[in-house]
Order: C-alpha cells, then structure tokens, then sequence
C-alpha cells in the first residue's frame, strides 16, 4: 500500500510476515527519501537486520501469538501498519528475540 510508505522513517524497525506463519524477518529503514517509481508504487530502502527467507527455503516464522507474549501488546494482523505502535525500545527487543527464535528454530 502505497500511503503507508509515509508512516516510517529513518532508523525504524519494520517487521515482515508471512499470513497464517509469522514474522519472518526484520530491517531497518535506511536514510534517504521516499522512492516512487510509479504512480502504483512507494518503497524506503531497508537494511535487513534478519534476513528474508530465500525462495525454495522452508519458511520460519515467529508465530503472531509469540510477538504478542513478547510485547505484551494485542494487534490486529489483518492491517499493513499494526497499532498500537511499538517504542523504539520495544521494537529493539522485539528484534532480538526474532533473532533468537529464528536461530534456534533452523
């Protein structure tokens, strides 16, 4: 969705997820502006901090459940920005903990 592009900045963490799976990796939002190739289209460069799965590998995911455990908060996954936000810090920790969950569940 293109409007929400707008919604992060610069030193943001942004979590990526796989329906029904999880979350299946973490980035950073890099410097920069806003990218618009085309009317349809408005991206901001991220610096993966977890790596997306590649194609053809068996996806791992933090189950949705787990990340509400983590942040103590309920989201509704249907939406492509999730509220309540997470603080800078939450977002850190949530981070980490994707990291380990990842690790341990190869």
């Amino acid at each position: 969705m293109k409007r929400f592009v707008e919604y992060v900045y610069p030193g943001d963490i942004v979590f990526f997820s796989h329906r029904w799976t999880g979350l299946v990796a973490a980035g950073r939002v890099k410097n920069g502006s806003i990218k618009s190739p085309d009317d349809a289209t408005s991206y901001r460069d991220v610096e993966f901090i977890i790596s997306v799965p590649k194609k053809g590998q068996a996806i791992r995911a933090m189950p949705f459940g787990k990340v509400c455990e983590i942040t103590g908060k309920s989201f509704f996954w249907a939406r492509t920005i999730k509220v309540p936000y997470l603080t800078k810090d939450e977002a850190e920790n949530l981070a980490k903990e994707l990291k380990t969950y990842l690790e341990i569940s190869t």
